[in-house]
């Protein structure tokens, strides 16, 4: 192995007090390099039998057609080994000169790395240098003059591959030495400096691809590469390019929201549309309220989850629910190539699949079946695949979160029932708005898995209308999900809130209980306070995404949080 070299130690024959590394010639007289130097370039070019060639490509949003910038591209050879990489600018566009060289000596990258010899240009003042790197390693390259001086130095940590650098002189003719040192090893070579240039120094390193022609009849033969593309933000891609003189990839990516299954466990635009004697109409694009078909789309949801209220102060509560939820289905079915209403979870990728948005229905509170289980039936029956036990009002046969006797008292006999026949219809049992008792009370009942449409977590935000970090775990003991709300006063006891705080709510359940339980429950126009900065409507659902994935979170986890895992609920109750 080699040594790290000693940059201190005096070299005999060189000018007083002048030191080199080790290895340097004792002549330093520069005529000696010159013609060595020339022949070297001459004879070794033709030795190798280089030849170079430039590729290029884009990488774009497959959607909207923009550039990705800093998208990785990573070069693999027919055999599966990585090349080279390189990153897209601005404009989502990369190039690359790419080194094919037919020789039989090992052009394998180094074990180590390998400093190759310059390449000056006889017509500029400039000289380009080479070096090839066996593993990923932080990289230091120094220029020196005759007399030891350091004249410029460049450092990186890079990974594994082949990269060149030009250095741009200024002075008259004369050597320079260049030495590069990786991981505590260093290398140095000699560099003829041709003629007087403007100066500049070195310039940043560049990623150099280099790999073997193939030798056919014909001659030489291009290699075909695979190119692995990736982003942050988007789903990989996989593609092939040739490498031959001008050779393009234009690479499309999807975004990881866009390929993912996008579900909002609860939303209250019906509400809204009654509040407002139902002139609300959701198959426009409207500047007020939280939620219509256009934003709907922008915001990629592939399934809505809406809500059928009715305020525990405006009997008859059964007849309101059914006008209300009959309302909803006409305005659905004015749009029938937008959206359409399903009950099945199977059937939403079909849905998805024909370009339209799946609807389903979540009856809020248990009131409205006025403690009549043929009335649950009919529910079920009209397509009600969802019902929250209690809003914030108890019935007789449950009582709520905000109730003072809500840690006592859960279930009556009538309300056992209930969850029994929600149990035997395929009924999906929510437990946001319910109380301490009740909740424990359905745990000890039902045989399915539960879910809390719209919760967050009371260890973070201390509001009778979160989960306890016990709650959460006994809703994932029974294979359930939580859909973490967007409403401010669930999120923080005071102040702005943004989606940084819909994350850490997120992030606690997934601590707690693992990725598998954690779920979507805007709330979106149920509440009039303000929404978080960046999830202002149901257009801003992919800032989660971002969020997510910018915090670490795996492509697969974000699809899991995004509508897999509700999925999975949906289609084990649901039959």
């Amino acid at each position: 192995m080699r040594k790290r070299s000693n940059h201190h130690l005096p070299v005999s024959g060189s000018p007083t007090g002048l030191r080199f590394p080790p290895g340097f010639p004792f002549d330093l007289h520069p005529l000696r390099w010159i013609i060595p130097t020339i022949l070297f370039l001459v004879l070794g070019a033709a030795e190798l039998s280089a030849q170079t060639v430039a590729i290029g490509g884009s990488v774009r949003d497959r959607q909207t057609q923009a550039g990705v910038a800093g998208a990785r591209v990573i070069f693999l050879d027919e055999e599966g080994g990585v090349l080279d990489s390189v990153l897209t600018d601005a404009q989502g566009e990369w190039n690359l000169q790419v080194t094919g060289v037919q020789t039989s000596n090992d052009v394998s990258l180094p074990q180590s790395f390998e400093l190759g010899a310059n390449f000056p240009n006889p017509f500029n003042p400039s000289t380009r240098i080479p070096f090839r790197l066996g593993h990923s390693s932080h990289v230091r390259l120094t220029i020196h003059n005759l007399l030891g001086q350091q004249l410029d130095v460049r450092e990186a940590f890079l990974p594994a591959g082949s990269y060149t650098v030009d250095w741009r002189s200024e002075g008259s003719t004369g050597v320079l030495f260049y030495t590069l040192e990786v991981n505590g090893i260093a290398q140095t070579r000699r560099m003829i400096q041709l003629d007087r240039g403007s100066g500049g120094g070195l310039t940043d390193f560049h990623s150099q691809l280099s790999f073997t022609l193939r030798k056919t009849s014909a001659g030489m033969a291009a290699q075909t590469l695979t190119l692995i593309t990736s982003s942050l933000l988007y789903e990989p891609d996989t593609s092939s390019l040739v490498a031959v003189a001008g050779a393009h990839a234009d690479i499309q990516l999807d975004k990881v929201h866009g390929r993912a299954t996008v579900i909002d466990l609860h939303n209250d635009v019906l509400e809204q549309i009654v509040a407002s004697g139902f002139t609300y109409q959701i198959d426009v694009r409207n500047a007020t309220h939280h939620t219509d078909l256009p934003r709907l789309r922008d915001g990629g949801v592939d399934a809505q989850s809406f809500s059928v209220w009715v305020d525990s102060n405006d009997p008859p509560y059964y007849q309101h629910a059914i006008t209300y939820l009959d309302s909803l289905k006409a305005q659905v079915a004015r749009s029938p190539d937008e959206i359409t209403l399903t009950t099945t979870a199977d059937s939403i990728g079909i849905i998805n699949g024909e370009g339209r948005i799946a609807g389903f229905l979540l009856l809020e509170g248990g009131h409205s079946i006025e403690d009549n289980l043929d009335n649950l039936r009919e529910f079920y029956a009209r397509g009600v695949r969802i019902m929250t036990i209690t809003w914030n009002n108890s019935t007789s046969w449950a009582v709520a979160a905000a109730a003072p006797n809500s840690s006592t008292v859960g279930l009556s006999d009538f309300g056992r029932d209930v969850i029994r026949t929600m149990d035997s219809l395929g009924m999906i049992i929510d437990v946001s708005h319910t109380g301490i008792k009740t909740i424990e009370d359905i745990l000890s009942v039902t045989t399915h898995p539960i879910i809390a449409s719209h919760s967050g977590s009371y260890a973070l935000r201390s509001h009778y209308r979160n989960l306890t970090d016990d709650q959460i775990r006994a809703i994932a003991q029974t294979g359930g999900v939580i859909g973490v709300v967007f409403y401010p006063p669930f999120l923080v006891s005071a102040g702005p809130t943004s989606v940084d705080n819909v994350i850490q709510h997120i992030d606690h359940i997934r601590n707690l209980v693992g990725i598998d339980h954690v779920a979507l429950g805007s709330d979106f126009d149920g509440f009039s306070s303000s929404p978080p900065v960046g999830l202002e409507d149901v257009s801003r659902f992919p800032a989660i995404t971002e969020a997510l994935l910018r915090r670490g979170y795996s492509r697969e986890d974000v699809h899991k949080v995004l509508g897999e895992n509700f999925l999975r609920v949906f289609r084990e109750v649901c039959h």
